[in-house]
C-alpha cells in the first residue's frame, strides 16, 4: 500500500494571487473562487473577501501540494471502476477499515 501523501498547508501563500495561480490546477475551482472573489469586490466588503480567501486557501494548498491531486484522482478513479484492494478507509476516531467495511489492524499511524 502506497503512503498516502497529505496537503501542506505551507504549499499556497494566503493571499488571493497566490490561491489564483494554484487554482490554476484546476479550472473549475478557479471559476468558482473568481466568481466568489468577484462577488465580494463588487460590494467592497473586507470581511466577504476574507471569508472567500479562507475557503479557498484549503483548495489551493492541495493543488499546490505535489502528488496530492494526482493521487485524489488516481483513488476516485480506482473507486468508479471497482477496484478497492489494498485500500484503508479511516473513520472520524482513526479506526481503519477495509472497503467491505470490516475493522482492520494497519498498525501505528507516524506522520
Amino acid at each position: 500500500m502506497d503512503r498516502e501523501i497529505e496537503v501542506d498547508r505551507t504549499a499556497c501563500e494566503r493571499t488571493p494571487d497566490a490561491i489564483r495561480t494554484a487554482l490554476q490546477r484546476r479550472p473549475d475551482w478557479l471559476q468558482y473562487f473568481e466568481q466568489d472573489w468577484l462577488s465580494a469586490a463588487a460590494d467592497f466588503d473586507r470581511a466577504e473577501l476574507d471569508r472567500v480567501v479562507d475557503k479557498w486557501f484549503p483548495f489551493a494548498c492541495a493543488c499546490a501540494t505535489p502528488g496530492y491531486l494526482d493521487q485524489v484522482e488516481q483513488m476516485a478513479k480506482r473507486l468508479a471502476e471497482g477496484d478497492t484492494e489494498g485500500m484503508v478507509f479511516w473513520d472520524a476516531e482513526g479506526n481503519a477499515y477495509d472497503a467491505e467495511n470490516h475493522p482492520i489492524n494497519v498498525g501505528p499511524v507516524t506522520a
